[in-house]
């Protein structure tokens, strides 16, 4: 933290001197937006902290009366995660050894005094001002950390962005959807996308144009399609979407992640058509790269594997190799100042926290102010204060070494999972069903029944159908599933009845699962209501998440899987 007004005092004098400035969107504000006036008592926050001020001019409680003297937490050490766990976790003989006997993780310890000692700046955090009334920018102290952040990770390709902070992703949007829509809009999203996403627009009737997806997530030929040839008579009077919800990395639900050339390529089609990008990343952080399969090889480049061997290093180097590794944001690319991008501390330090960032051109960055001071404040004060006390802690560099802890520690919990379907189904890469369910030269895995087979079936093979079809993630918490409902024995009377066979059946096999005890999400929560390019029909799909189960559970959960399938595809 001790390095934040160095930095961002030297950033924006030398190195956003080069780059250009944003473009005015005013035009894509909506009319409410365009309307608001900046809260005239918040803007007398500015003014009480300026030393030597009597302040006289606001209706705020005094401190004295905060019943919080001090707040004081023990926070794990930037280090506390290794960065190569073991495959297959160590089996201890019992819980009382284990609990006698494992290794603590190292802590640190933290305090916020409601005064701090004098002299204090605006990197000062203590409770008398943190628990108190501020302004929609929150304290000082985050923003400047955010900044260097941004500018160091990011690389914002144009001089005059900021940040804001906000309740975290979902409320992040929200704040969008009320600073750009109008009532009966359109907006752009991948054919499989967040819900809570979707709920945040339907009361404007505000409709949801799904664009098809392959392995990286959308469909840079797809898209120019959608847009190119956009019909408003066709399309009951609506005009051409203005705004773009994507996931870029770690996609949720299929975990698609999206690499610089199709960044780049999309950015341009963006460009063209002036539509805003909103770049929602909560699974940054965690872009773990490809899963190597036990007993084989590691496919990358010879500078990735050396990239991935430096990123198991402890200080300078095993950080920048971190850095290195991470897809580029939009903002790397963006030289007109159109993307919002959405960041969060919930997947890399504690969802209840619910802190999270906007980073954004100044005019995007104002309004979402004003929508701030009139809705809620940004965060708590007390999530506020920990976050910052323990990232002031830690230092930049300390961070950054938690980033990457969190980030083998979820590589480790994906290799669980796709080691526990290698080990419980046989598995065969780039079956006939690919092209179906995840096009474009995807490294995707069939799965099938390991159940003996007697005979040759010509059709089918000696392995017999094929059963569940997935990507193995490269980032996030989420394993899709794409299953072959369509070799279910029932599946063509039922089509023949005029019944929806497919989501017959996959309610059918959800349900089988849950009375097993394995809780799967349904894919049907996801559906963007496009024609669903990554399948279509005879496949069902389920999102598995990673992120909880402990290794004993996770191959349980498998194991089980491949028991109900067995059953339910009538194998057995």
């Amino acid at each position: 933290m001790d390095t934040a007004f160095e930095l961002n005092s030297q950033y924006r004098n030398d190195i956003l001197a080069s780059l250009p400035k944003s473009k005015d969107f005013t035009d894509h504000l909506n009319q409410v937006s365009k309307n608001r006036a900046a809260s005239s008592l918040k803007e007398l926050y500015k003014y009480q902290n300026v030393p030597g001020m009597i302040v006289m001019a606001g209706g705020i409680p005094h401190p004295e009366v905060f019943p919080f003297e001090t707040l004081s937490a023990t926070i794990l050490a930037p280090d506390a995660f290794p960065l190569d766990p073991p495959r297959v976790p160590k089996k201890e003989k019992s819980s009382l050894l284990s609990w006698l006997f494992s290794a603590p993780k190292p802590t640190l310890n933290i305090s916020i005094p409601k005064w701090a000692p004098k002299p204090v700046d605006p990197t000062t955090i203590q409770l008398s001002t943190s628990l108190q009334y501020q302004a929609a920018t929150g304290p000082p102290a985050l923003p400047l950390f955010l900044r260097e952040y941004v500018s160091k990770i990011y690389k914002p390709a144009y001089a005059d962005w900021d940040v804001l902070i906000n309740n975290g992703n979902t409320d992040g949007w929200n704040k969008i959807v009320q600073l750009l829509f109008e009532k009966g809009d359109t907006v752009l999203v991948e054919e499989w996308t967040y819900p809570s996403a979707v709920n945040a627009f339907l009361p404007y009737d505000i409709q949801s144009v799904p664009i098809k997806m392959d392995k990286e997530g959308i469909s840079p030929e797809h898209l120019e399609k959608v847009l190119s040839e956009w019909d408003e008579k066709a399309r009951d009077g609506r005009k051409r979407p203005k705004v773009v919800y994507t996931v870029p990395t770690g996609q949720n639900p299929t975990g698609a992640t999206m690499e610089a050339e199709r960044k780049k390529k999309l950015y341009d089609i963006f460009a063209k058509y002036d539509i805003i990008i909103v770049e929602d990343e909560p699974y940054y952080c965690l872009y773990t790269g490809e899963w190597t399969p036990k007993g084989s090889k590691s496919d990358k480049s010879i500078l990735a594997q050396r990239n991935a061997e430096a990123e198991k290093k402890e200080g300078k180097e095993g950080n920048e190799a971190f850095i290195k590794a991470l897809p580029p944001s939009y903002l790397y690319f963006d030289t007109d100042g159109r993307v919002v991008r959405l960041d969060t501390f919930s997947k890399t330090s504690a969802p209840g926290s619910r802190l999270g960032w906007f980073t954004a051109n100044p005019l995007f960055i104002e309004r979402l102010t004003r929508i701030s001071e009139v809705s809620t404040q940004a965060a708590s004060g007390f999530a506020t204060a920990l976050t910052v006390s323990s990232i002031q802690k830690w230092g930049f560099d300390g961070y950054i070494r938690w980033l990457r802890g969190v980030k083998a520690t979820y590589n480790m919990r994906k290799t669980w999972i796709c080691d526990a379907f290698q080990d419980t189904f046989h598995l065969e890469w780039d079956q006939a069903h690919v092209q179906d369910l995840f096009p474009n030269g995807s490294k995707t895995i069939t799965c099938y029944s390991k159940q003996p087979k007697n005979k040759w079936d010509e059709k089918k093979g000696l392995n017999g159908p094929g059963l569940v079809t997935f990507t193995p993630p490269t980032a996030g918490m989420f394993v899709f599933l794409g299953v072959h409902i369509s070799e279910h024995p029932d599946y063509v009377e039922l089509t023949r009845k005029g019944e929806d066979a497919t989501h017959v059946l996959v309610q059918r096999l959800w349900t089988q699962l849950a009375d097993n005890l394995v809780l799967f999400a349904p894919g049907w929560y996801f559906d963007g209501g496009g024609e669903h390019a990554i399948g279509g029909k005879g496949y069902g799909y389920f999102r598995l998440s990673f992120s909880i189960a402990t290794y004993e559970e996770t191959y349980r959960a498998v194991e089980t899987f491949a028991k109900v399938l067995d059953k339910f595809f009538k194998l057995n």
